[in-house]
């Protein structure tokens, strides 16, 4: 039986929702800029990940629903809770 590959969870915002985030969370300087700037950057940290033969999905989020998230377990929205939102999204779809 072999080794259970890893796969990453990478949280993906649409255009739309990429000036939202970027008033609602904590720690906005954090993010690029603009959504252009932060799709490159996005692409192409997935596009090494996938290089160095890693799977990555993209999780994509609504912010409202973040947010609803976030509070409910008591936290900011800040780059740690996306991650882990985005992992708890990818779970769900899992099982």
């Amino acid at each position: 039986m072999g080794e259970q590959q890893i796969v990453y969870s990478f949280a993906w915002f649409q255009p739309e929702e990429w000036q939202c985030l970027k008033e609602t969370v904590e720690d906005p300087s954090t993010l690029d800029d603009t959504y252009p700037e932060w799709r490159h950057n996005a692409d192409n940290a997935i596009g090494e990940l996938r290089a160095n033969g890693e799977k990555v999905q993209k999780i994509s989020i609504k912010i409202s629903k973040l947010l609803v998230w976030c509070e409910a377990k008591d936290i900011k929205p800040d780059s740690k809770a996306r991650s882990e939102y985005a992992a708890f999204l990818a779970d769900q779809r899992s099982n």
